[in-house]
């Protein structure tokens, strides 16, 4: 398994949608930047006082949210697009009857490429993370409020866990659908999520109970929104009595922060996703 998972890093990282998530990364680090230089000069332009140090703080808050929400999205686009074919194509081109036929179980196939993927992930996320929130301090070093290293810390674990719970999923439609199908049905999810946890958000902030209950079920089912909405929720520092902190929501912030029990549930849902992907590798008819 280990020896499938070192095997499976190397050919992740080596593929060409990694080389083009690094262009890509770098390019959106440079527009970020650029961004925030300019909203920097527009904040020091507002005279000192109270109500402008709390509206820098909002938006602040609002242009870190969007860099982390953009650079999710790019992790996002890596860990599908990188891993959906990794046992369907296998399936498709016959190497992996070569490799099921030598003494290795189907098991450790699954899992050795799910910690090789994962490793990689990890390691390209909290990289990306860093810069995001180096970019922020460099450039809005009074607009943003952290909520201390312990939380910046933990915001770096939920962060890079966004894109292995996407991973457990594209395993799941490698081993049930050819290569480019598993790939459509995981965009769809990962859009679902998405769209799910902006229907909580929304039903939250105008009191309407059935869309928050809609945006919860469809977080069940693809909690990749909701586990950004709690990094957000980790790493600002909202306060309770600011007037004004509703206008920090936007579609970026979190009206309606996760519970702990959801970060719990996500680690039972990759346990549970990556048990169903084994079950039926081991099912199939290669």
């Amino acid at each position: 398994m280990l020896a499938m998972a070192r095997l499976t890093f190397v050919e992740g990282s080596r593929k060409k949608i990694f080389l083009l998530t690094l262009l890509l990364s770098l390019l959106f680090l440079l527009l970020y930047g650029l961004a925030l230089e300019f909203a920097s000069r527009e904040m020091l332009r507002l005279q000192a006082g109270p109500q402008q140090v709390m509206i820098q703080q909002i938006i602040g808050q609002q242009l870190l949210g969007s860099g982390l929400y953009f650079a999710s999205f790019i992790l996002a686009l890596l860990a599908l697009l990188a891993s959906v074919g990794s046992i369907a194509s296998e399936v498709e081109n016959g190497l992996l009857h070569s490799i099921v036929s030598k003494p290795i179980r189907r098991w450790e196939i699954v899992l050795g490429k799910f910690l090789g993927f994962a490793t990689m992930l990890v390691a390209y996320a909290l990289l990306l993370y860093l810069a995001v929130l180096a970019i922020n301090r460099a450039y809005n070093p009074i607009a943003l409020t952290l909520a201390g290293p312990e939380n910046v810390f933990l915001g770096a674990l939920l962060f890079a866990w966004q894109p292995v719970v996407l991973l457990s999923i594209a395993l799941l439609f490698s081993t049930l659908l050819r290569t480019i199908t598993a790939g459509i049905v995981a965009v769809l999810f990962y859009s679902l999520g998405s769209i799910g946890g902006f229907l909580e958000q929304i039903g939250s902030m105008v009191a309407r109970t059935d869309l928050v209950n809609i945006g919860i079920v469809i977080s069940l089912f693809m909690p990749n929104d909701a586990i950004f909405r709690k990094l957000m929720a980790v790493v600002t520092t909202p306060d309770g009595n600011n007037p004004m902190q509703a206008l920090a929501v936007g579609p970026f912030g979190i009206s309606l922060p996760p519970s702990d029990m959801m970060v719990g549930y996500t680690l039972f849902y990759v346990f549970a996703i990556l048990g169903l992907a084994i079950y039926f590798f081991q099912r199939r008819d290669l």
